[in-house]
Parts: C-alpha cells; sequence; structure tokens
C-alpha cells in the first residue's frame, strides 16, 4: 500500500506542476480554466487518496477527508 500511496502523491505534483505550468500562460487560462480546474482536482483526489492509504486508520482519514468525491466513493461501498 505505500508504494502505492508513495505513485499517488507522484503523480498529484506532477499534474500540479503541470497545472501550473499551464496557468502561466494568461491565453490558456482564459480558454481553458474550466479544464485547469478539473486538473487541479484530479491532482488532490489523488494526494487524499494517497493520504488515506497511508493512515494508520482509515476510518480515521476518510472522516478528515474534505474532498466530497473522495468519501463519496467510500459511503456507497459500505452503503
Amino acid at each position: 500500500m505505500e508504494v502505492i500511496a508513495r505513485e499517488l502523491a507522484v503523480l498529484a505534483a506532477d499534474i500540479e506542476t503541470l497545472g501550473a505550468e499551464l496557468c502561466a500562460d494568461p491565453a490558456v487560462v482564459s480558454k481553458h480554466a474550466t479544464s485547469l480546474q478539473a486538473v487541479d482536482l484530479i491532482g488532490q483526489r489523488q494526494r487524499a487518496l494517497a493520504e488515506m492509504l497511508r493512515a494508520e486508520k482509515f476510518d480515521d482519514a476518510l472522516e478528515e477527508c474534505t474532498l466530497g468525491r473522495v468519501v463519496e466513493l467510500f459511503a456507497r461501498r459500505s452503503a
């Protein structure tokens, strides 16, 4: 699980770097603002999943997670 968590965190950082590079170009931001927000959210979700995998207590990590989409995934599992 630690290897998966580490890779998710690395991918999140890569996505955030890519997003930052794209946001440095005002023309790209103007034309693709919604897509750039989606890229940012993907990175956030990956980072949240990585943190949950690393957590000592999964339920505590899920409770602390502020990303609704990630929480919804696990709420459906237990329903």
